[in-house]
């Protein structure tokens, strides 16, 4: 009995953790810029950058990786999810920055909608706090399309206020970006 419950809990760890491979979503592209109208820095140029980033970081650490996108096209959501759901045994992530009508705004969240997915989502979101001080909006389960309806483990990931002069000043640098990078990549490593 004890080893059927054992075999049982390793079958579902491997299916729930067992990823060995990583899908990174760059949100938005092509036409679509992201955040909110008006916006002076597109959410599609930012995403793109840390997803490269990540990439890179990643697969420097031995990980495998598969991208959504790794120009400035648009990618419709359906593509995305079906992109991840052809692999099996894959984690997805997609990157994305935050926007708000409320300037003052700030801070990284993240979220996700299995209950598979939530060890991940609170791994990357502990490590984004410890880039810079800025308000922690937690870890939530949404059902956006992206996490909804992927089949593998899946968080989004949201960056940053790209709206709050602040963060957006920092969001500019390429040494913040790398440590947001960096941030995701040890969050991932960690849930694995």
């Amino acid at each position: 009995m004890t080893r059927l419950f054992v075999l049982l809990f390793l079958a579902f760890a491997g299916q729930a953790f067992g990823w060995n491979l990583v899908v990174i979503d760059a949100g938005h592209g092509g036409h679509d810029r992201g955040g909110v109208p008006g916006q002076r820095i597109p959410e599609k140029e930012m995403t793109l950058d840390v997803s490269l980033r990540l990439n890179a970081i990643l697969r420097a650490r031995g990980v495998k990786t598969v991208m959504t996108r790794t120009s400035d096209v648009f990618i419709p959501l359906p593509r995305r999810v079906a992109i991840a759901n052809a692999r099996k045994n894959a984690l997805f992530v997609s990157v994305h920055f935050n926007s708000a009508p409320r300037e003052g705004a700030c801070g990284y969240e993240t979220f996700y909608y299995s209950r598979g997915s939530a060890r991940t989502a609170s791994r990357i979101q502990s490590q984004l706090l410890r880039t810079h001080r800025t308000e922690n909006r937690g870890v939530k389960r949404r059902g956006f399309y992206v996490l909804r309806y992927s089949r593998n483990p899946a968080v989004l990931v949201e960056c940053g206020f790209l709206t709050n002069r602040r963060e957006a000043t920092l969001c500019r640098t390429a040494a913040h970006r790398q440590k947001i990078a960096e941030a995701i990549a040890r969050g991932i490593l960690a849930s694995r």
